[in-house]
């Protein structure tokens, strides 16, 4: 299987790598003008999920966040900084990717950014929805059943105030192809509770939430935390569940903080 694409942000000074991994139904350009307010002594890179961006032809058998997890571990080979922290970073989807991770090959990560996203399965209701839309999406080859996701992402302030946000995650998810786009909801579909990995955890972490996400609200988030047992909980004002595509600089000022404050002094 070929590798996943990845993006390389900025090469670092050597302090440490930091991998971002996007949400659903978009790609790794989420995270284009955050990236680029990161802490320049650190490896930045933006990493495309199975299916989506220019990952779109690699889609793992069966479509798992395991399998996606997998991918992203075996696309870093050589990548990081020999000898410095790992850092994941991972919103919404990209979430339960950084979980299944820490699962999988914790040992290999020294800290986890969790924005936006959840521990627990879906409900049965939910997963039906998701597997209903992946048969559609690849019944019609397009993202046209996800196209609403656009504007549901953004805060209403977003939505009415700044329609080049809109608009940008429009074009995004209208890049994506159905295939995609049913792998990626499949793989979510069957993704399992991660309470007990984040309870084990025991190594940094920052939980990052829009104040207006209708999709993992701040309570859902601040369980995240509690789990995590983590006080680094921060709420992002006037931003949805895209916080990085709404709040750029704040996502990238909290991010740059627990990287100087959690392994600055290594």
């Amino acid at each position: 299987m070929s590798s996943l694409s990845v993006t390389d942000y900025h090469a670092g000074t050597g302090a440490g790598t930091l991998v971002l991994l996007h949400g659903f139904p978009v790609d790794r350009r989420m995270w284009d003008s955050t990236a680029s307010l990161v802490d320049a002594s650190w490896r930045v890179l933006g990493v495309d999920l199975p299916g989506l961006g220019g990952s779109a032809t690699i889609l793992p058998e069966p479509p798992t966040m395991a399998a996606s997890a997998w991918a992203v571990r075996e696309a870093l080979e050589g990548r990081v900084v020999p000898g410095a922290p790992v850092v994941f970073a991972g919103l919404s989807m990209g979430g339960y990717v950084v979980q299944a991770a820490m699962r999988d090959y914790g040992e290999l990560l020294d800290g986890v950014i969790l924005l936006d996203t959840r521990s627990g399965a879906d409900t049965p209701e939910a997963r039906a929805n998701r597997l209903r839309i992946a048969d559609e999406s690849e019944a019609s080859g397009a993202a046209h059943a996800v196209l609403g996701m656009a504007k549901d992402t953004l805060c209403e302030a977003s939505v009415q105030r700044r329609p080049e946000l809109v608009e940008f995650q429009r074009s995004v998810i209208e890049s994506q192809t159905g295939t995609g786009i049913a792998w990626s909801q499949r793989a979510m579909a069957g993704r399992p509770d991660t309470a007990d990995t984040l309870r084990e955890w025991g190594k940094p972490a920052l939980v990052i939430v829009g104040q207006e996400d209708q999709i993992t609200s701040v309570d859902v988030m601040r369980e995240v935390a509690e789990l995590l047992a983590t006080d680094a909980f921060m709420v992002i004002p006037e931003a949805g569940h895209m916080s990085p595509v709404e709040q750029p600089a704040l996502v990238a000022a909290e991010i740059n903080g627990f990287l100087r404050a959690k392994f600055t002094a290594r």
